[in-house]
């Protein structure tokens, strides 16, 4: 995860699944490294591919637990529930890159706000806030996380969780008080997640079937 974070840092907000590859053995080469290929202080010299492979697509991927998403072939990004859990365990690994936590965190911000923005234009949104519940689509809720209707499982639950992961994290930033997107000067507040919970809690029990459908795809071990 902090691998991801800092090729995120680096402005790389999509990233391939090499890109993960010689960042984590870039950082941390002692546990993404290649065996028996070591320098002379036994440092490895090459990435182990299968290691990083194993976290993206293993039993337990860090995908599945929302923490890194899909959003195109072997390309991923970081949600909102793995940036705040790479922004944790950063501090414990800094000093080995020296890298600027503050940094990371004003790049957390603008892609909070993004999404957030994103989410209110939907069309999901527009008809809860508008008490039309009756016409939701389940081509509205794909729009909504971000998924399609041939969607693998575990794409489903990592958008799942990182859709919730983004409201939690927007209002530990709101604290109470309200925010100003970057741009348009609209304002969100907690009243306006809370429509965004609403219409996400809709669209859940709206399309339990469809999503249940999905949960049993075992097409999961895929880049």
């Amino acid at each position: 995860m902090v691998a991801a974070a800092r090729l995120e840092g680096s402005g790389k907000a999509h990233f391939t699944a090499e890109d993960l590859v010689v960042s984590a053995w870039r950082h941390f080469p002692h546990t993404f490294g290649l065996s028996g290929h070591e320098d002379p202080a036994g440092k490895p010299l090459y990435p182990d591919s299968n290691r990083v492979f194993a976290e993206i697509m293993g039993a337990k991927p860090i995908r599945k637990r929302g923490l890194l998403v899909k959003v195109a072939e072997k390309t991923y990004e970081l949600t909102q529930t793995g940036r705040e859990l790479a922004s944790q365990l950063e501090p414990m690994l800094q000093g080995e890159s020296g890298e600027n936590r503050a940094e990371s965190r004003s790049s957390l911000d603008r892609t909070l706000r993004k999404k957030i923005e994103r989410l209110l234009e939907s069309r999901a949104v527009q008809k809860v806030d508008n008490g039309q519940m009756d016409t939701l689509s389940f081509f509205d809720a794909c729009v909504f996380w971000g998924v399609t209707p041939q969607s693998s499982s575990i794409e489903l639950e990592g958008r799942l969780t990182d859709t919730k992961g983004l409201f939690q994290a927007a209002r530990k930033s709101l604290q109470g008080d309200q925010a100003r997107f970057s741009h348009g000067g609209r304002l969100f507040s907690q009243e306006t997640l809370d429509l965004l919970e609403r219409t996400n809690d809709a669209l859940q029990k709206t399309f339990a079937s469809q999503l249940a459908a999905i949960r049993k795809r075992t097409d999961q071990r895929k880049l």
